[in-house]
């Protein structure tokens, strides 16, 4: 039986060819690596580390502003759309070029979302 880490990065791996994404992975809101599918000259810690940290910051912008809970954020850069995902006790973060479709970039994303919330219960 495979294991909650190699079921996840499996799901990565299918969102990475069903999609525009180059590199993703899931991340607790503790800033720890639960699985990934980030190249190799990603410093995967960091990646953790900044994306519990900016979906944090994020939530309590969104309820100061009263925009309610954090369903997504996304960095748009010359070169690259980070976006980042948040799930109950984990936040899914991926990386497309900056000319992909944001449209088929959601759709993607929250099968996957949902995949990934199944495994972990």
């Amino acid at each position: 039986m495979a294991s909650i880490a190699q079921k996840l990065t499996a799901i990565l791996k299918e969102l990475e060819a069903n999609s525009d994404v180059t590199g993703c992975a899931v991340v607790s809101n503790r800033g720890q690596i639960m699985a990934s599918a980030l190249h190799q000259d990603i410093d995967e810690k960091s990646v953790a580390a900044m994306a519990a940290a900016l979906t944090s910051v994020a939530g309590r912008v969104g309820k100061t502003l009263g925009s309610g809970d954090t369903e997504s954020i996304s960095i748009s850069g010359a070169d690259k759309i980070i976006l980042t995902n948040p799930l109950k006790n984990s936040v899914l973060i991926a990386i497309a070029p900056a000319n992909a479709k944001l449209g088929l970039l959601d759709y993607e994303i929250d099968k996957t979302k949902s995949d990934i919330e199944k495994v972990l219960g």
